[in-house]
């Protein structure tokens, strides 16, 4: 069964939100390969996938958590690098390993993945919505006061 984007799992920022739905479709397409029969190889194209666009796409988060002065920052990234263990360790089992062992282990694969996408972005991720709404109101509050500022004194 895929996972369903939905506007209440979007923390604010473009940037985090565009790669939490990018990570869902990618979730949804290793479902794909695997239902019925699995198809090794798409199988083993959207693992690698996902363990080099999930290793990016948390550089991006935590940049980002840096700027919104996130006070869970160093929590969050180290669930991150377990998330990134996990998926590595998981690749190089599936890499070698063969017939049911490999059947079996893939499907497991199929839950945690769902799981730990909804349950990060629901449980970790929408924590730092506050921060981000927050930096972003400060933003166009200061965009706003220079505008004024420039109207006020034109010259300088």
């Amino acid at each position: 069964m895929s996972i369903a984007w939905r506007e209440a799992m979007c923390v604010g920022d473009p940037t985090i939100d565009d790669d939490h739905k990018h990570l869902v479709d990618m979730i949804n397409e290793f479902e794909v390969a695997i239902s019925g029969h699995i198809e090794h190889k798409k199988v083993a194209h959207v693992l690698l996938g996902l363990v080099e666009y999930t290793g990016e796409h948390f550089s991006r988060e935590e940049e980002i958590q840096l700027k919104i002065r996130y006070p869970y920052s160093e929590s969050h990234r180290r669930q991150h690098r377990d998330v990134l263990k996990k998926l590595s360790v998981v690749l190089g089992e599936y890499t070698s390993s063969h017939g049911e062992i490999r059947d079996t282990m893939i499907r497991n694969m199929s839950r945690f993945l769902k799981e730990w996408l909804v349950d990060h972005i629901i449980e970790s991720d929408l924590r730092m919505r506050p921060y981000v709404l927050k930096m972003q109101a400060d933003s166009k509050d200061a965009a706003k006061r220079k505008r004024m500022a420039a109207v006020e004194h034109p010259n300088g």
